[in-house]
C-alpha cells in the first residue's frame, strides 16, 4: 500500500516540479496524471501496489470534491459576474466530451487488443 502511495507522491512531485521549472499554465496534479498515464502506457499494465491504492481511493473520490464545492459556496459572488462564460464552457466541454469519448475508446480498445 505504502508503495502505491509513493507512485502517486512521486508522479504529482514529478508534475509539480515540470509546472514550475517550465512556467507552464496546467495545475501540477493534471501534469502528474499525464506521467502517471504514460507510465501505465509504457508499462502495459498497472503495478499490484498502485492497483491496492486504487481501490481504497476511488470509493473516496466524491470527497475530493468537498473543498470545490466549499470554494464555489465561498465566492458565490465572483462567480456570478460570469455565469453566462462559466456556463457556456462548461456546456461545450460537456458536449466536445460526449463526442470524443466514443472514438477516443475505440481508439484505446484496438490499440490494446493489438498488445494483448
Amino acid at each position: 500500500m505504502l508503495v502505491g502511495l509513493l507512485y502517486l507522491f512521486l508522479f504529482q512531485l514529478f508534475g509539480h516540479a515540470t509546472v514550475v521549472l517550465l512556467g507552464l499554465p496546467i495545475p501540477s496534479p493534471v501534469m502528474g496524471l499525464v506521467y502517471l498515464f504514460g507510465f501505465l502506457l509504457i508499462k502495459g499494465h498497472i503495478p499490484e501496489p498502485l492497483q491496492q491504492v486504487a481501490s481504497v481511493l476511488l470509493p473516496l473520490l466524491p470527497l475530493f470534491l468537498i473543498p470545490a464545492s466549499a470554494g464555489i459556496v465561498e465566492h458565490g459572488e465572483l462567480l456570478k459576474d460570469d455565469a453566462l462564460a462559466i456556463a457556456l464552457a462548461i456546456l461545450v466541454s460537456l458536449i466536445v466530451s460526449i463526442l470524443v469519448t466514443p472514438y477516443l475508446f475505440m481508439f484505446f480498445a484496438r490499440l490494446f487488443r493489438k498488445t494483448l
